[in-house]
């Protein structure tokens, strides 16, 4: 859950400069002669496999292409999964709502009628998604039953009708905890036919900040897909717009990734490298469910032949760190602003199971594997975004990528997550996982 603050001017020192460290490679062992021919069998099998599925995901998204002005985009497996829900009962997985909470001081809180005309009218009339009602069975959506058109004649809800107030009095703290209590409430069945998102306005008449939570079911889109959105809403204090997020979009003639440094353009894959690469993912996305469990730490440690969620959640609210400050960090690095939050995470686990005298962490120090389900997301076009029908998805998929929780130095973290981060941009894993979530 995003909460906004005011970024702060800072006077933190960076750290040391990060100098490369030599890096080894082993040898490794010989194959013998009587494993040759089925390690072999094995590889062209995956070969083949890879260049029929690279095959088919390029066939579809030409396809997909043709007929994107032409017809509804129908929702994803992930979409559909999200909505329904891909894990079993005793799991007690929540529903997946992505939650933005937006401070205001008293004075400053918005009114019901300034955000149901200049927010969500605006978005129920430019994206289907967001005015229609998920129809899962089907995989696609349909209009609402609900009596719509206005006195312009537009032929939506009532935007009211996606706006709740809750009135409390009392300080940041009560803020916060209301914030946490309404996180899960229901935005699915059950709503009398309303789209499955609302915008949550709490009034704090106490010393406390007020605030607007922007709460969305993951079924509608992914964060790419609502920061898009949002873009065309947002403006300067002046009422200037502010500049669009072109991170996230991509030329339709072009995939050459933003991460190229000092704008070196990368080389192009050959035929044989691309096609090594769809077997090694092949085979990566096919074993990464028979690979042995992460380590007993004091941090993972778990009933391997359960592993249910208790269904027990608490928000905790991290003190603000100025985002110019983490650039500067990863400027100094060479990483990525991710690279760094992905870092503080991993010196975190580490920091937790020392504190706890952890035996694992003092026998295998950086050889531990302890790893994390990321979502990687894909950018979008332009042309993507500009249309209705199309703007809104859920374009990303999870690659499982070890954190490096057992290095002891920061540096050593720092680089090891920027070789893991970047390799997962590299490789064609997350072509493979996207392939199977469409």
């Amino acid at each position: 859950m995003g909460f906004g603050r005011k970024a702060r001017e800072t006077k933190e020192s960076l750290p040391p400069d990060l100098e490369p460290k030599q890096t080894t490679t082993t040898n490794m062992l010989p194959i013998s002669q009587h494993n040759r021919p089925a390690i072999m069998g094995t590889l062209a099998l995956l070969a083949v496999s890879s260049i029929f599925l690279f095959a088919s995901f390029k066939k579809k998204k030409e396809k997909n292409s043709k007929n994107k002005n032409n017809r509804r985009r129908r929702l994803s497996f992930t979409s559909v999964g999200l909505g329904l829900g891909s894990f079993p009962p005793e799991a007690n997985v929540k529903e997946p709502i992505i939650n933005t909470a937006i401070y205001f001081d008293n004075n400053n809180c918005p009114l019901t009628k300034d955000v149901a005309q200049m927010i969500i009218k605006p978005l129920l009339l430019g994206y289907e998604r967001l005015s229609h009602i998920p129809d899962l069975d089907n995989h696609t959506y349909r209009p609402t039953t609900r009596p719509t058109g206005d006195e312009d004649g537009t032929n939506i809800i009532d935007p009211t009708d996606l706006v709740r107030i809750l009135a409390i009095k009392g300080d940041e703290t009560l803020t916060n905890d209301t914030i946490l209590e309404h996180c899960q409430d229901c935005l699915g069945e059950g709503r009398n036919n309303l789209p499955w998102w609302e915008i949550l306005i709490i009034r704090n008449s106490g010393s406390g900040p007020s605030a607007c939570v922007i709460r969305i079911h993951h079924v509608i889109g992914d964060g790419l897909a609502l920061i898009a959105a949002f873009d065309k809403l947002l403006t300067n204090e002046d009422g200037t717009p502010i500049p669009s997020s072109s991170v996230m979009f991509r030329s339709s003639s072009s995939t050459s990734s933003s991460s190229s440094s000092k704008g070196e353009k990368k080389k192009k894959k050959g035929a044989l490298s691309t096609i090594w690469s769809l077997v090694e993912a092949t085979a990566h996305c096919l074993t990464l469910a028979k690979t042995k469990y992460d380590d007993d730490t004091a941090f993972s440690k778990m009933n391997h032949s359960k592993m249910k969620h208790s269904g027990k959640r608490k928000a905790v609210i991290f003190p603000t760190v100025p985002l110019e400050f983490v650039k500067r960090l990863k400027t100094a690095g060479g990483v990525t602003v991710n690279d760094i939050l992905m870092t503080a995470v991993s010196q975190a686990i580490h920091d937790y199971c020392k504190s706890q005298n952890d035996g694992v962490l003092k026998t295998k120090g950086k050889s531990i594997q302890c790893r994390g389900l990321l979502p990687v997301g894909f950018p979008r076009t332009q042309e993507e975004l500009s249309q209705s029908h199309t703007a809104m998805r859920n374009g990303w998929c999870m690659v499982s990528c070890d954190i490096g929780v057992g290095h002891s130095n920061m540096q050593d973290r720092l680089r090891h997550v920027h070789a893991k981060t970047m390799e997962m941009k590299e490789k064609t894993a997350c072509v493979h996982a996207i392939e199977d979530t469409e």
